[in-house]
């Protein structure tokens, strides 16, 4: 700790004591200056077994959803929100370790704690028990990850990768990689609006028309207006997706593709410079029946790479309130891209993160990357 901590902590602490959230407060160096009774309570961690140490000394040692470890990292809700100098907009979901060793499912708000000046010294989360409320969630998760592919083919010239991270336990994107035929491929990359249960929901339902419909998979024009058809047919108010779906011909090296109000998807040369965007436009689906696609055929250059996204890989914003945009996404590839390829759609989703001002991303994240090897 850098200087005597600024604020009365006993004082703090008689006021927090009263209420039914489990608190704490941090120093700049995240070491532990209050542990109110209700974090005894949550945790199992006494006042005096935590208070002096640093919260990533084996205290909670918090991991998200996807089992990512946050202490010691920048994705640290309560550390980005000391650099951000802003409050979480919304609670976000961590698992935490308690004294015992086993998880608890907690949402925590976090602040920055500022000094009579305006300077930040410290932090401050609060965390509720989520346990049963997540526990048919959970279940939920578990139905909704069961919608996607298991794995990614893997043909001789061609190279799939995909990274998905649901603003919530269940999330509003979804993809699907499949053989349609031999050599070729079917990809599905949508978007339904909002997150979280309703769009989850929305998914469920999307991925059994894809079940449906499998017959006009080989035609993208004719795949979307089938799938259009059907939502179409049962409108709930302001609900709708955007979707892109593409055939990936091994044997020709073309894609064939149909756009349904999707962000066009980014394409790469050999190089790493960027490449025209995959163009083609149409309404998204389930606004209206009648509405007619149209595929476009592009061919795949030895090298070629191609990123699909939704619109949480771009609508962030960073410290100024810039948007990231379509631009910054391209750039950012590009960048990785440079530096190899290996790993590269989870090396542009950590730079993302480290973009975004905000606590934790605002929206669902998800990539989807085809590239032509040989």
């Amino acid at each position: 700790m850098k200087g005597a901590f600024p604020l009365d902590v006993e004082v703090l602490l008689s006021v927090l004591n009263h209420l039914n959230l489990g608190v704490y407060v941090t120093d700049l160096d995240r070491k532990i200056m209050l542990w109110n009774r209700k974090a005894e309570e949550i945790t199992g961690y006494r006042a005096a077994d935590v208070v002096g140490r640093p919260c990533r000394d084996q205290v909670l040692t918090h991991i998200d959803k996807e089992g990512h470890r946050l202490c010691s990292t920048q994705l640290c809700p309560l550390y980005r929100s000391m650099q951000v100098g802003k409050p979480s907009q919304e609670p976000v979901l961590v698992y935490a370790k308690k004294a015992d060793g086993t998880r608890v499912a907690v949402s925590v708000s976090v602040a920055p704690l500022r000094d009579e000046s305006g300077g930040i010294v410290g932090g401050i989360e609060a965390f509720s028990d989520e346990s049963e409320r997540i526990y048919d969630l959970e279940f939920a998760r578990k139905i909704q990850e069961n919608l996607l592919p298991e794995s990614l083919p893997e043909p001789p010239n061609m190279r799939f990768d995909v990274r998905y991270y649901p603003h919530d336990l269940i999330g509003g994107d979804f993809y699907d990689v499949r053989s349609i035929g031999p050599g070729r491929y079917g990809i599905l990359v949508a978007d339904v609006r909002g997150h979280g249960v309703s769009a989850s929901l929305y998914t469920m339902w999307l991925k059994s028309l894809t079940e449906t419909h499998r017959q006009a998979a080989q035609d993208p024009a004719e795949f979307l207006s089938a799938l259009n058809h059907e939502l179409s047919r049962f409108v709930v108010t302001e609900s709708f997706a955007t979707a892109f779906y593409a055939v990936v011909d091994c044997e020709r090296c073309e894609v064939v593709y149909a756009n349904a109000g999707h962000p066009l998807p980014l394409r790469f040369r050999a190089d790493g410079s960027i490449a025209a965007r995959l163009e083609a436009h149409g309404v998204p689906l389930g606004i209206t029946g009648d509405v007619d696609y149209s595929a476009v055929t592009t061919p795949l250059h030895e090298g070629d790479l191609l990123v699909c996204y939704t619109d949480g890989a771009t609508e962030v914003r960073d410290r100024h309130g810039r948007m990231l945009g379509e631009e910054g996404l391209a750039r950012l590839v590009s960048e990785e891209l440079g530096r190899g390829d290996g790993d590269l759609l989870e090396r542009v989703y950590r730079q993302v993160t480290e973009i975004c001002a905000d606590v934790s991303l605002p929206d669902d994240f998800l990539l989807l990357s085809v590239r032509r090897t040989a």
